[in-house]
């Protein structure tokens, strides 16, 4: 392809609105255009990269024996209704079709694909079977950020599982992780694979492949010691266990008033972090929890919910926990609560004796607080977020480590959930009707993209892995010697003849200009031929991930860029 011919511009400017690298390299390079908030074209360059990503999932996936289809993006809303994530699924997007039907924009593709198991799979010699689509999706974000890391139109990979029993299921399930370690393999990114929660999803087990980066939403922890990786929703963590008195002291009120974070708190009230209690009211369902957990940790609503087995989960309002407790958020404490108001406390919390809690006064809190001598002892589950410097609770030797990640893929075994509610049933080989066991496996193609230049750029611009590159060389012309372009238009010849993708960059444009743009576009492999270089019967070979170029000689270039290709 000639640049001179090629749809779309590098930009000198870096957008105001673009913070994250692969925001602002994407945009400037000419890879994607923003149409709106969240909405994104791929320009030609950024479509070839598109292409290829796609179409290496595609290859590994099919090495495994995963089966490609495609399905529609519009669906109608009874099959989401089916499930009842009709009203769940905060990111729908609803509309009423011209004939009055209720559709979906889909943000996933359980409901349908669910629907094509109960309609094709019958007996258990239909099992198992893994079927995928490379399809675009629609998520109605309120927020929309950081380019193609968050956008609410994106394409995505997701395969479906469907077994007949557990053992089936993990079988498959590890069939895909090994087929998606392959995928981010050769397409050149580092992954790193942690244990994460099911989420909206449902299931059981799920794990997360993600990139570690600055610019990343999710927070992962990794143990300094062992192999323990897990997001940040699901990591365990052993506390620090602190000596507590022996005997207990009388409770006392101590005013507090107007004090801002628990560091303040302990040091007004005299007493170290982890004797201070924060006391949260959640609406859960339909039940006011009050939670307790020790000063020094946060509560994981994630961990809370799946303890409490709800499906929603909210603090309740200042208004609320006014008429509950009788004093203002953050007074807010667990002695003399209203009966019938249940009480979870951390593992952190437990065999505390003389600890502190807010006094349900505004502006006190009490001290020498202690479990059944002044209120019920509550329940006790893990539901706090682990802090970073936490003890490992896998090795017990090593300190977790946070770090921030961006999502790229992410694996879970849904087991019957979807096949119940749908009524998704095949009949075994004992003549007994069953619900198919169902994993589901998914990569965001667009964010990948934003992915992989997070992880492979310099201050000048992208550094495109091989694989996945728009073009595998970039042949620069410099000058306007008749007899240095006659030579440039000859090797682009050869190149495609060689079946090289190649960019030319024939336009008439300062030699600057053309190098800076060359770094920005990030393609592999620079090959320049000036005035300079033809005198020696030569070109300037620089390979985009090196620091330096060097001269090679043209009777010897074929050899040296088919060796570069097939390395």
């Amino acid at each position: 392809m000639r640049y001179s011919k090629f749809f779309g511009k590098t930009q000198k400017e870096t957008p105001k609105e673009a913070v994250a690298v692969s925001h602002k390299f994407l945009l400037r390079a000419g890879f994607v255009h923003q149409l709106a908030a969240g909405l994104y074209e791929f320009l030609p360059l950024g479509f070839r990269v598109l292409a290829k990503v796609d179409q290496i999932i595609k290859e590994e996936l099919a090495k495994k024996g995963v089966q490609h289809l495609l399905m529609p993006l519009v669906h109608p809303a009874s099959l989401w209704k089916e499930t009842g994530r009709y009203d769940k699924v905060d990111v729908l997007l609803k509309f009423t079709s011209a004939r009055g039907t209720d559709c979906v924009l889909a943000p996933t593709h359980e409901e349908t694909v669910t629907d094509l198991a109960r309609r094709y799979i019958h007996t258990y010699k239909d099992l198992p079977v893994v079927v995928n689509q490379n399809q675009w999706k629609y998520r109605d974000e309120i927020r929309a950020t950081g380019g193609l890391l968050r956008t609410r139109e994106f394409l995505m990979q997701d395969a479906y599982s469907f077994d007949r029993d557990k053992a089936g299921l993990d079988e498959s399930f590890d069939k895909m992780v090994a087929a998606y370690h392959s995928i981010f393999a050769r397409i050149g990114i580092p992954v790193v694979v942690v244990k994460a929660d099911s989420g909206t999803m449902g299931g059981s087990d799920s794990q997360e492949f993600g990139v570690i980066a600055d610019v990343g939403e999710d927070r992962i922890m990794l143990c300094d010691k062992c192999d323990y990786k897990a997001n940040i929703e699901k990591a365990e963590s052993k506390f620090e266990v602190h000596k507590q008195d022996k005997e207990m002291k009388p409770m006392k009120k101590v005013e507090g008033k107007d004090i801002i974070g628990v560091e303040a708190l302990a040091a007004h009230l005299g007493v170290p972090v982890h004797s201070t209690t924060m006391t949260l009211l959640f609406q859960a369902d339909k039940e006011i929890v009050a939670v307790m957990m020790r000063g020094d940790y946060h509560v994981s609503e994630t961990k809370l919910r799946n303890y409490l087995g709800c499906k929603n989960l909210n603090l309740t309002t200042p208004e609320v926990v006014k008429k509950i407790t009788g004093a203002e958020v953050g007074y807010d404490g667990p002695v003399n609560l209203p009966k019938g108001i249940r009480i979870v406390a951390d593992l952190s919390c437990k065999d505390r004796i003389n600890f502190e809690a807010g006094a349900n006064e505004t502006h006190f809190h009490n001290l020498n607080v202690n479990f059944e001598r002044d209120f019920p002892t509550p329940e006790f589950a893990d539901i706090r977020e682990a802090n970073d410097g936490d003890i490992c609770a896998s090795c017990g030797k090593g300190k977790l480590q946070v770090k921030n990640s961006i999502e790229l893929g992410h694996v879970f075994k849904l087991g019957t959930c979807y096949s119940e509610w749908m009524k998704a049933n095949f009949v075994d080989n004992d003549g007994k009707s069953k619900p198919i066991v169902m994993g589901c496996y998914g990569i965001g193609i667009s964010r990948l993209i934003a992915g992989i230049v997070e992880s492979s750029h310099d201050e000048k611009g992208i550094i495109w892995p091989k694989t996945v590159a728009p073009f595998t060389v970039e042949l620069i012309s410099l000058g306007k010697d008749e007899a240095v372009l006659k030579r440039a238009n000859e090797l682009y010849e050869e190149l495609l003849e060689d079946d090289v993708e190649v960019l030319y960059d024939d336009r008439d444009e300062s030699a600057g200009f053309k190098l800076n743009d060359a770094d920005l576009i990030g393609i592999p492999l620079r090959i320049l031929i000036s005035s300079r270089t033809l005198e020696k019967e030569s070109v300037e070979w620089k390979e985009r991930s090196e620091k330096e170029a060097k001269i090679v000689s043209l009777k010897d270039l074929k050899k040296n860029y088919e060796n570069f290709i097939a390395r």
